[in-house]
């Protein structure tokens, strides 16, 4: 009987182990899974950052490319129009004076421009939605 008595016993103790070292197996191999997934994804990561950073200075140079044709070009209507304007009889001191005024016009307009449309990026509607409601002391010390 102690044989009887054992032998269920031993079965038991022999299953818990190996349900145990699947377990354990199982859950290893759960645990490479996620590392090499996160490998995989932060090396996706870096390749794509890489990507992008060559993108950016690509743009870079285009862009500034870009703007030397434009000034280029810019100067070449300015001194179009000064020459305009000496063959129509201005002097020619004068005519260049006269198309520097009319591009520093031109610039003061252009930074009045940036200038209002900067307004907005502060988020002001989002920071007027979050701003907290004043209390009736608060709202009295404003107006002392």
């Amino acid at each position: 009987m102690s044989t009887q008595d054992e032998s269920p016993g031993t079965m038991a103790g022999a299953e818990a182990p190996s349900t145990s070292g699947l377990l354990n197996k199982g859950m290893s191999g759960l645990l490479n899974e996620f590392r090499s997934l996160a490998h995989d994804h932060l090396e996706l990561a870096a390749l794509e950052t890489r990507l992008s950073v060559y993108t950016l200075l690509r743009m870079v140079v285009v862009s500034s490319l870009t703007a030397l044709v434009l000034v280029s070009a810019w100067l070449a209507l300015a001194g179009s129009a000064a020459m305009g304007l000496i063959g129509n009889g201005l002097d020619p001191a004068l005519a260049l004076l006269f198309v520097a005024v009319a591009n520093l016009l031109l610039a003061v307009m252009c930074w009045l421009w940036i200038r209002r449309m900067s307004q907005s990026l502060g988020w002001p509607a989002t920071q007027r939605a979050i701003k907290p409601v004043d209390t009736p002391e608060e709202v009295k010390r404003g107006a002392e």
